[in-house]
Parts: structure tokens; sequence; C-alpha cells
């Protein structure tokens, strides 16, 4: 049985919390605006933009005087892949969707919090349970957009280099992890409130 007492906002929190609500929305717009844009690229499977991770090499850039190469490190580079494997394609193609999904389905979540704060309802099971479902959303798109992310970024190399260059095995951004260990703390916190709530309201 979720807990539904209420505490009363000041009206410039409820705005706060109407304005969160207002980004989350133009912000699932724009992930999903990006997630077609991609998906436009990449569905034809011909010359596809791959963003590759290198790590230790370089490259020569004429950025020396009159035009002279200076050799650079390279961090990451485009790779276009004339025709992508089925399995390459899949991939590319699946990334920015997990991604997406994952992303709206967090940024939902958090609007849901926000409007039951600006309602007053902070400690309540529902809230609870909004803040780890969003964890979880973050995890399994971090999880399957890294995978699907390390076989596009292998395929790629795989398909320009004819199997012969072998850099990169792993590739994953360790952002989303972080954002899983805040939500995570943030989790316990609302999931100790509403039992300390609940033990006080039993005292009443």
């Amino acid at each position: 049985m979720s807990l539904t007492t209420e505490t009363r906002l000041s009206r410039s929190d409820q705005l706060g919390m109407f304005l969160t609500v207002g980004i989350a929305a133009v912000a699932v717009v724009a992930v999903v605006w990006q997630a077609v844009a991609r998906l436009v690229e990449v569905l034809p499977g011909r010359d596809v933009p791959v963003l590759v991770p290198f790590v230790g090499e370089t490259a020569p850039l004429p950025i020396g005087p009159d035009g002279a190469p200076v050799e650079v490190a390279v961090e990451q580079a485009t790779v276009i892949v004339p025709q992508p494997a089925a399995a390459t394609q899949f991939a590319i193609v699946a990334e920015p969707v997990v991604v997406a999904l994952a992303v709206v389905a967090s940024v939902v979540l958090l609007a849901l919090l926000c409007l039951n704060l600006a309602r007053g309802r902070a400690f309540t099971r529902t809230n609870t349970r909004i803040i780890w479902w969003g964890s979880a959303s973050v995890t399994l798109g971090w999880v399957l957009g890294s995978l699907f992310q390390t076989m596009s970024v292998n395929g790629a190399l795989s398909a320009v280099s004819d199997h012969g260059y072998e850099g990169v095995t792993f590739a994953v951004s360790w952002v989303p992890f972080f954002a899983v260990l805040v939500l995570a703390v943030v989790g316990a916190a609302f999931q100790i409130g509403e039992r300390l709530q609940r033990d006080a309201e039993g005292l009443v």
C-alpha cells in the first residue's frame, strides 16, 4: 500500500518541478529526433559512417607551417563502411534504437517523479519504484548499447581492414555507470525515507 501523505510545496518549488518536466519533454523530442536521423543515415546499409575509438594511434594532419604534416594522437575517427556485414549492420541499427528507448524511458520516469514531487508526494512507494525503474532502464540501455557499439566498431574495422586490424575489442562509455550509481543512492534514500515516514505515521 502506497503512502499518500502530501507535503505542500512552495510555489517556486512547484514551478521548478514543472520546469524540469518541460525540459524533460524537450529532451525526449531531441533524443527521438537524433535516433531517427541516425537510422535514416544507416538503414540503407551503404557507406555507413561509424565512430570508432582508438588507443595509441597517430596520424599526420596538415596543421604545421604552410600546411606541413604534424603527427597527432587519434582518439576517435569516423570510418565509412561501404557495405557492413549482416551482424554489423544489425548492431549499427540496434544501438541508436536501444539507447533512445533507454533514455526516453528514464526521462519519462524522471518527469513522473517531478510531477509527484510537485504535488507534494515525496516518500511514497510509487516514487521509490519510479527511481528503481529508472535505474534499471539506464542499466539495460548501457549494457545493450555498449554491446551493440562494440559490435559496430569491431565490425567496421574488420570491414575496412579486411580483418587485419584488431586495435579495438570493447568500446564502452562509463558515464551511464555513474548515473546508475547516483540513481541507486537516490532510490535507497527514498526507500529509507518512505520507511521512516511510515513508522512516524504509525506513532501518530
